[in-house]
């Protein structure tokens, strides 16, 4: 059982749960289905833009509510407190560019949007900032699977190179 079977067997009802599991998977190939008829895009790429959103405020919760305990297991591991009152100053004022940052590479996402919540970024701000960071992302991703719909063959035949030209 694959994820875009379940998409085709259950319907749209699965983009959004799947998309805050998994956004940019469910993404590409929410735009694969949408080309080949099995979505209407405009629905799924609403669809994913929440689920992702939706991804983001759970991180945001997590470091809001877990700043304590997180701290504790910090000490527990003797990890000294790297993140100096000058250093919080400096990406309470990044902040913008450190979320889009985080929301355009998969690698530090996680850190980021839960280091907002820890750091206690305005919620609105950090919604506002995800926002603006997801919807072009989503957007990219979506059409990827979109307009890669009829290149599949040929990614099939030629896996290594597909391969490689996804990781670039």
């Amino acid at each position: 059982v694959t994820i875009d079977g379940f998409l085709i067997a259950y319907g749209s009802a699965l983009i959004l749960p799947l998309a805050v599991i998994e956004g940019p998977v469910v993404s590409v190939l929410a735009g694969l289905l949408s080309a080949r008829g099995d979505f209407h895009w405009y629905w799924a790429l609403c669809l994913l833009v929440c689920g992702d959103l939706i991804g983001d405020m759970i991180y945001y919760w997590v470091g809001r509510s877990g700043r304590v305990p997180i701290a504790g297991l910090g000490k527990l591991l003797r990890l000294r407190n790297l993140v100096t009152p000058a250093v919080q100053r400096g990406l309470r004022h990044n902040a913008v560019k450190m979320l889009f940052i985080g929301k355009w590479t998969h690698s530090i996402g996680c850190i980021v949007l839960v280091g907002s919540g820890m750091m206690g970024l305005p919620f609105a701000r950090f919604m506002l900032v995800n926002l603006l960071a997801t919807v072009p992302k989503s957007a990219v991703l979506f059409g990827l699977g979109y307009f890669a719909d009829s290149y599949c063959t040929l990614l099939e035949r030629h896996v290594l190179l597909a391969t490689i030209a996804l990781c670039a």
